[in-house]
């Protein structure tokens, strides 16, 4: 450490200062000065100096925003001040009263209203304590709610230091997380490719990113943060609510620049109509307009009821639905052979899209709504984009026909058969049930997989009808005499696709793993898999409990994996594919003699690195890393505060590695 630890500090708080700064530019101003290129190289160094000086670590520092898995889920908080709800107003009438109401109240000619978008998201309220980011807790039912700071800290958007001056000693804020469009496309697009479930809108996105354990999930979803409110207003000298914003502006939190002072009821209308016509072209959801007095005096004479302020409304969006006739209730196999009804409707428009079928999801879902074929029922466009039904129209129902789950798959007529959880039904014959195959081979040729191109869903679909082929080994059998005798498949065509065949003989052992279709092993699990065992051989012959000591592989995966390579059917699948020429690349691991094939678990905090970052090395060169000590590991990596992990291995026998040891070992 050099002598002058002033200096130092100095030019490491200079350096966060002005990556920060950056950052609000980017992530709030939407505004960036600097190349993506020029802020990694600030980033790089700023990170080399806490390396090596860890006493030198500010709170703000852009480093610090993921912190480590929790533990036991979320502290329950009180809210200082309860997170009440708003009333809302359904249509001009209902906001005609409201405003009618507070000038009868306030004995005046015009109330001055602050407008706002209401965003889709999810509520929260902030603590800055100092001018420095101190805590975030969920709404939860307005009195307690979920102290979700560390997943809060991740969001990229929020500053952990305030600027400007005149900042109180405590700030305790009301904002809204959301997740842009865009964003929450791609996520599908990522979840849909790998075969996950994909998400019905941003809103759920929000929600449970944030109450996911895991940080880095947070962050790796970039979601974003507006601030609408400072809830303890004391705290400031402003008189009403549009100072407030512009000081928070001034602080550097993002505020919503679509927000408006409206000084009458008509103009509070047009503010409403405007938001309207300007909604399909924000790059997030919104449903309706907030409005609120400005002025905080007028606010504290109307008060509060039981559940909401007597001063702000929220005028929300009439939806898009439409009602039509249930016709009908067919029911489609998955690729995992989970039976799911989908309802046949009578075609509808429902803003400006025609609607003729829309998921029910489950029989859990269709006892709960009670629906029921020949049922006038209320079809939206959930998030605008995908139809499900409402509600039933019982003042309609007259011939109606409950539905029934099949005893039998639609498919093959194999017995249906509840799911573990109860909550689905499945097809069990998975190997000849033709939409479960043709699915499986979708899958295995995926761009995420295989990436074979030109091997549609219609294409495969004649290929397993016609029983060219089988299963996804024989697409190594296919001749371009084989497919150019089908329907809309020229010359061309099929060289192409044959063509694309066998380029992707070559494939690295995550993707070919991920390609084999095992439930619930994902592009990250296959990536684990890969990094844990050195060839397919090895991983065959594994047991369950080696599994699950592997990270990240938990009882469930670790069974279901174990179950897939102990069928004889997905061996000679396997063997089938290797004999038809597939080369599977595997990683070339920097293994020296004190990690390779050596089994290590992680506790406690480190002052030189993150969890993650020890992780990456010991895999890096070839070790593994489990959450649970047993007699199979070799040692234990060992932290500040390394909780009931150290005793057990004390009891063990298990070796201990401290941080500085590790160091010297790698």
């Amino acid at each position: 450490m050099p002598t002058n630890i002033s200096l130092l500090k100095i030019k490491i708080r200079s350096l966060i200062d002005i990556i920060n700064n950056h950052n609000y530019l980017y992530h709030t101003l939407d505004n960036p000065d600097i190349s993506d290129t020029e802020y990694d190289a600030l980033y790089l160094k700023l990170k080399e100096y806490e390396k090596k000086y860890p006493n030198l670590i500010f709170n703000d520092s852009p480093t610090q925003r993921v912190g480590s898995k929790l533990l036991g889920g979320f502290n329950k908080v009180k809210h200082q001040i309860p997170m009440l709800s708003l009333s809302n107003a359904s249509n001009d009438k209902d906001f005609d009263e409201f405003y009618i109401k507070i000038k009868k109240d306030l004995k005046l000619k015009n109330i001055t209203l602050f407008a706002e978008p209401k965003f889709d998201g999810l509520a929260i309220s902030v603590i800055y304590k100092n001018g420095v980011y101190d805590s975030a807790v969920t709404r939860g039912d307005g009195e307690i709610g979920e102290d979700v700071t560390a997943n809060v800290k991740t969001i990229k958007s929020l500053p952990l230091k305030l600027t400007g001056t005149d900042i109180p000693k405590t700030l305790i804020l009301r904002a809204e997380i959301y997740m842009t469009i865009a964003d929450f496309n791609k996520l599908n697009d990522k979840l849909s490719r790998n075969n996950e479930k994909i998400f019905a809108n941003p809103r759920n996105v929000a929600a449970g990113t944030i109450r996911q354990l895991d940080p880095s999930v947070s962050s790796e979803r970039n979601l974003r943060i507006f601030f609408h409110g400072v809830i303890e207003t004391f705290t400031m000298l402003d008189k009403n609510h549009m100072d407030s914003l512009d000081r928070l502006k001034s602080y550097g939190l993002p505020i919503c620049e679509l927000n408006k002072l409206v000084k009458n009821l008509g103009s509070a209308k047009d503010y409403y109509n405007h938001i309207i016509s300007t909604r399909d072209s924000l790059d997030y959801e919104i449903d309706g307009v907030v409005y609120k007095i400005n002025n905080y005096d007028y606010r504290n004479q109307l008060g509060f009821t039981a559940k909401a302020p007597r001063w702000a409304i929220a005028y929300k969006f009439i939806s898009a639905e439409a009602i039509t006739t249930l016709t009908n209730v067919t029911f489609q196999v998955g690729r995992t052979g989970v039976v799911t009804p989908v309802a046949e409707l009578a075609p509808v428009n429902i803003g400006g899209v025609l609607v003729s079928r829309a998921s029910l999801h489950n029989m859990d879902e269709i006892s709960r709504k009670d629906i029921r074929v020949n049922d006038k029922v209320y079809v939206k466009r959930a998030g605008d984009v995908i139809p499900e039904i409402d509600r039933v129209s019982l003042e309609h129902r007259k011939k109606s026909v409950k539905i029934a789950i099949p005893s039998k798959c639609p498919a093959c007529g194999t017995k249906i058969i509840k799911t573990i959880d109860q909550s689905s039904y499945k097809c069990p014959n998975e190997y000849s049930c033709s939409p479960q195959v043709i699915q499986s081979i979708q899958h295995f040729a995926s761009r995420k997989a295989m990436n074979i191109s030109g091997l549609g869903e219609s294409l495969i679909e004649t290929l397993v009808n016609k029983k060219i082929i089988k299963n996804y080994s024989d697409l190594y059998t296919l001749s371009i005499s084989s497919l150019i005798t089908l329907n809309r498949m020229g010359a061309k065509s099929s060289e192409n696709v044959i063509e694309s065949i066998n380029k992707s003989k070559d494939i690295s052992f995550d993707r070919f793993l991920y390609a084999l279709g095992i439930r619930e092993v994902g592009i990250t699990t296959a990536r684990i898999l890969a990094n844990n065992f050195s060839d397919i051989d090895m991983l065959m012959n594994h047991n369950k409990i080696q599994l699950e000591e592997i990270k990240d592989i938990g009882p469930v995966v670790g069974d279901n994996i174990y179950n897939f390579f102990k069928l004889p059917r997905n061996k000679k699948n396997i063997a089938n594919l290797i004999g038809h020429g597939i080369n599977i690349f595997y990683a070339k691991k920097n293994i020296t003699r004190d990690f390779h094939n050596f089994k290590f678990v992680i506790s406690g905090v480190f002052k030189s690195f993150k969890r993650k970052e020890i992780e990456d090395k010991i895999i890096q060169k070839g070790g593994s890393v489990s959450n649970t000590v047993s007699k199979n590991t070799h040692a234990l990596i060992m932290g500040v505060n390394p909780g009931s992990k150290y005793q057990k291995c004390l009891d063990l026998n298990i070796k201990i590695i401290e941080e500085g040891e590790f160091i010297k070992l790698l």
